[in-house]
């Protein structure tokens, strides 16, 4: 995994969690602008949202979900 190459990403909060995963989300979106490969695979997840709602899980509930799992520890 990732974090596990960025041992300071465990001492950040929930909440500042999801604020880095929102901008690497951004930031990979302006990746994907500068390199087909990528820009090819983010508009064939877009398209099977489109095609499939229901397969995914909206950004709320996602972070509802992370929020419970911290409450629990």
């Amino acid at each position: 995994m990732v974090i596990e190459q960025h041992p300071s990403l465990h001492s950040l909060s929930a909440e500042e969690k999801l604020q880095l995963s929102e901008e690497l989300c951004l930031d990979a979106l302006l990746d994907a602008q500068r390199n087909p490969a990528l820009r090819e695979m983010v508009q064939q997840r877009l398209q099977d949202y489109r095609d499939d709602p229901d397969s995914g899980i909206a950004w709320d509930d996602l972070k509802g979900k992370i929020f419970s799992r911290q409450k629990v520890a």
